[in-house]
C-alpha cells in the first residue's frame, strides 16, 4: 500500500501498481482477531490519549503485506482485498449513493447505489 489519507469526506488508498480507490463510505480492516479499525473510528478518543488516527492505524496493520487476493461481490458490491489474513474491505451501505471508486491505469469502476459496480474507459470519459 502506498498511501492512505483522508481528505475532508474522503478516503484515499493508493495501490503500489498506481491504483486509486476512493470512498466517502465505511471501510474496516479485519485481522485474524476481528475488526482491526473502521473509517468510523477516525478521530474518536475511546478514551486514548489522543484521536485514534484510522489511516495510521490501517497502514501499519498492511505495512510490507502484498495483495494475496481481492474479491468483489457481486451482489452487494463490497470489495475486498486480502493480505494474507488482513482483509482491507470497502463496504457498499446504500441502495441509492455511490460507495466507492478505483482507477487502474485506463480503467475506472464505480461502485453505484445498490450494489451495482459499473466500468468506465477512456472512450466514455
Amino acid at each position: 500500500m502506498a498511501g492512505i489519507e483522508k481528505m475532508d469526506y474522503s478516503w484515499f488508498f493508493r495501490l503500489d501498481d498506481g491504483s486509486v480507490i476512493a470512498t466517502e463510505s465505511t471501510w474496516r480492516i479485519v485481522g485474524p482477531g476481528g475488526v482491526v479499525v473502521a473509517s468510523g473510528d477516525h478521530d474518536q478518543w475511546f478514551g486514548l490519549p489522543a484521536p485514534l488516527n484510522a489511516a495510521d492505524v490501517a497502514r501499519k496493520e498492511i505495512a510490507g503485506l502484498a495483495v494475496t487476493r481481492c474479491n468483489l461481490d457481486l451482489r452487494t458490491g463490497d470489495l475486498n482485498f486480502e493480505f494474507g489474513s488482513v482483509s482491507l474491505q470497502f463496504l457498499c451501505l446504500s441502495c441509492g449513493y455511490e460507495s466507492w471508486r478505483t482507477t487502474h491505469g485506463t480503467q475506472d469502476l464505480t461502485c453505484i447505489g445498490g450494489g451495482e459496480v459499473v466500468e468506465f474507459g477512456p472512450e466514455q470519459k
